[in-house]
């Protein structure tokens, strides 16, 4: 089991570290040319790795609250790397049964997020880290998978694939960032920092991050002359 567990950490890791560094080529490559595509499918793979390694490793060792919090980050990059990766097939075809599914699930994952936070809520209060994060990343989790449920039969807009394309892929490089700096944070960080240095790992790359796609959702409805509802 040790080895099986060291195996399974090693490719959590290194395929974390690769979507990092892999998924900034699609990023500044030119679009939908071949070295984007290219870059982005292996981000989308490493990214179902890390899914399930990530769920390996809490099912099979001691319960530890962040190991399963960290779970549902990765949940929740996985959903939307694949949900991003995913809207470039439905352009032409539209959803399929493995879609729908896959919203469904993670409709229910994210139910159970927000469920297990409200449950701490319930016995820590407010005051409960834990309870705070379940909740609120269960109901991110949940807006995506429920809106993506509720468009399934509803025709799309123009390029809506397009929009869905880069924001959810920018979304979950976001998530798997944020993962990775709060997994680091201790190694980061002087001993004597105070607590709210912690705190910036958790909101800062989320801040920056959607500054940066709201700005690139603005420019490209205002080079292709769209409405802003478009995305």
């Amino acid at each position: 089991m040790k080895t099986l567990l060291t195996l399974l950490l090693i490719t959590h890791v290194a395929t974390g570290f690769t979507a990092l560094l892999v998924g900034l080529i699609p990023m500044f490559s030119h679009k939908g040319g071949k070295l984007h595509n290219r870059a982005g499918r292996i981000y989308v793979y490493c990214m179902i790795t890390v899914a399930i390694t990530a769920f390996l490793l809490c099912v099979l060792q001691p319960f530890r609250m962040m190991r399963l919090f960290l779970t549902g980050i990765a949940v929740l990059s996985f959903y939307l790397s694949m949900t991003g990766w995913r809207a470039t097939k439905q352009k032409k075809s539209g959803p399929t049964a493995f879609d729908r599914g896959l919203s469904y699930v993670t409709i229910l994952v994210s139910a159970a997020m927000i469920g297990f936070g409200v449950y701490l809520l319930t016995q820590y209060g407010m005051g409960s880290f834990f309870a705070v994060v379940f909740t609120f990343f269960g109901i991110l989790t949940s807006v995506f998978a429920v809106k993506d449920a509720r468009e399934f039969d509803k025709p799309s807009p123009k390029l809506h694939w397009f929009f869905q394309h880069f924001i959810r892929m920018g979304g979950s490089y976001i998530a798997t960032f944020t993962a990775a700096l709060v997994t680091n944070m201790a190694r980061i960080l002087p001993a004597d920092a105070p607590e709210w240095a912690g705190t910036i790992g958790w909101i800062a790359p989320s801040i920056v991050g959607g500054m940066l796609i709201g700005r690139t959702v603005r420019y490209y409805i205002m080079k292709f002359n769209l409405k802003p509802s478009v995305q």
